[in-house]
């Protein structure tokens, strides 16, 4: 009994390992399902674009760069000059 124990394990761990990216696609996909079919669509696809915004300024601040001196320089490129504050 332990062989059979000890085989299936061996190729759940051999699938696992193998096919990292696809076990991810496929419990993300799971995941999305499941969250429209509870939440709705738009809910759903708001909640994504949330994480997704976080994940762009989350990667900005672990690359080191300085997201607010960006930002206020671009801000002083795109409003016109008596918004600007110097």
């Amino acid at each position: 009994m332990s062989n059979v124990l000890d085989s299936v394990k061996n190729f759940f761990d051999d699938c696992f390992s193998r096919y990292r990216t696809r076990k991810i696609g496929f419990i993300l996909g799971m995941v999305t399902g499941i969250a429209i079919l509870l939440f709705g669509f738009f809910n759903t696809m708001f909640v994504a674009l949330c994480g997704l915004i976080g994940l762009f300024v989350g990667s900005r601040f672990d690359g080191k760069d300085d997201l607010v001196e960006k930002l206020i320089r671009k801000l002083d490129e795109i409003l016109p000059e008596r918004i600007q504050r110097w």
